[in-house]
């Protein structure tokens, strides 16, 4: 099959008969196609298998055209096609540049056209969880689409290597994890092992940013609060773990490719990953071995405050392009229904489609999903900045890469300097 980030598919439903069930191609009076719709797709894996051929025989008048667009890349692209007069009808995104995309009218307020759904397809509607619809959603509540899959990180680990070494589990705080991650370092390092994979470089703080939530971390005005207590212990975290030797010393030049080859290779014992990984994670050390398994991500030891288990989400948003709202409406129905969210579900990321968790097919795919529905169904959304998340990121980028390639630096040092650098990104 041609790639699709290079290669744009229109299906015609003129053509789209009942032969083709069978591969073969039918003649037949053509049916009339007055309407069109363009979809972006941040991912070719969150791609209905389908690719729209239900939806084009449900609704034969309506047209689409899809492609990849790279969720990394899509910003950018979009405001291009948005001023070029070339942009998608539904295009998916990262939930943290939903109100910045709407303050700049790139994508429309779609709240009244959800309650539309609501109306006319309630049992898709009741099936999403509420974070199909935060994860779409500003401050204010406006909703512009519909989050149909979102992924958490939790803390993942070998449990055989911690059985040979006698260290318990669930590890739960962070002190505990430091124990476990030297522990596998300095006694199985000749093994060629060592205890934590840590990103260093060239990704957002995807990773960081959880774990400074889990650990009673907070955000005010979407600006998070580092130079504190909490933002020390968090910084120190991460500064331990490569002081120690318990993460690998070609830390700071590791992108999220390497760390999670590291772990799924068995070099690594312990990560910090969300579930769409576990995917590889069992097709390498089968998860029904019990070799290896997740929890929450850690706590600080002592902590009072909350423990918060953020999810962050890859919205399907509306832009301000779309002039056939029913057919926008009509098409996230569509790709909400629960065959097609499996689809995407069992080889990618969780849905927010709470009907598939007990489905026999998911369950088969995946054998750990009753294991982390407790954790994964009451998920917190990732709260971000409403219109400088991208410069907030920036900033915790810069901070997450210091953290591990200058572990010796004074860590309220560096909690006050870039307490600083945030608070400029966000115009404070």
């Amino acid at each position: 099959m041609p790639n699709l980030s290079t290669l744009t598919r229109r299906l015609l439903g003129a053509t789209l008969l009942a032969g083709m069930a069978t591969g073969a191609m039918l003649s037949g009076p053509a049916m009339a196609q007055d309407r069109s719709l363009k979809v972006w797709f941040g991912r070719q894996d969150f791609i209905p298998e389908d690719q729209f051929q239900t939806f084009m025989a449900d609704y034969p008048d309506i047209a689409v055209e899809f492609e990849v667009i790279r969720l990394e890349d899509v910003n950018s692209q979009l405001i291009l096609a948005i001023r070029s007069g070339n942009a998608p009808d539904i295009v998916q995104i990262q939930a943290r540049d939903v109100a910045q995309l709407a303050q700049g009218g790139v994508v429309k307020d779609f709240t009244h056209m959800i309650e539309e759904w609501e109306e006319r397809f309630p049992e898709t509607y009741n099936q999403l969880a509420d974070l199909a619809w935060e994860g779409a959603s500003d401050v204010d509540g406006k909703i512009y689409g519909v989050a149909l899959f979102a992924q958490s990180i939790y803390l993942t680990y070998r449990t055989d290597w911690l059985d040979e070494l006698g260290i318990e589990y669930p590890l739960e705080t962070t002190d505990r994890v430091l124990e476990a991650a030297k522990a596998i370092s300095e006694n199985m390092g000749d093994q060629d092992r060592f205890g934590f994979s840590l990103i260093g470089c060239c990704v957002s703080p995807t990773w960081e940013l959880p774990q400074f939530l889990a650990m009673g971390g907070q955000l005010e005005n979407g600006v998070p609060q580092i130079d504190n207590e909490i933002g020390v212990a968090w910084i120190e975290f991460y500064q331990e773990l490569m002081q120690s030797g318990a993460a690998h010393p070609d830390t700071p030049s590791w992108d999220s490719g390497q760390m999670r080859a590291a772990f799924i290779g068995e070099r690594a014992g312990m990560m910090n990953e969300g579930e769409h990984i576990y995917v590889p994670v069992h097709e390498q050390v089968p998860y029904e071995s019990g070799k290896w398994t997740f929890e929450r991500l850690a706590t600080r030891p002592g902590q009072t405050e909350e423990h918060r288990q953020t999810g962050f989400a890859f919205p399907y948003i509306v832009t301000s392009a779309n002039e056939d709202e029913e057919a926008a409406m009509l098409a996230l129905e569509y790709l909400a229904r629960p065959d097609f969210a499996k689809q995407v579900a069992i080889r990618y990321q969780p849905t927010t489609n709470a009907a598939v968790a007990d489905d026999p097919e998911y369950l088969a795919a995946k054998p750990w999903a009753q294991d982390i529905l407790p954790l994964s169904s009451n998920l917190f959304n990732l709260p971000t900045h409403p219109t400088r998340a991208i410069q907030v990121y920036d900033v915790l980028q810069e901070l997450r890469d210091r953290m591990v390639s200058d572990p010796g630096a004074d860590a309220a040092a560096l909690a006050s300097e870039y307490q600083a650098k945030l608070n400029t990104a966000a115009g404070l």
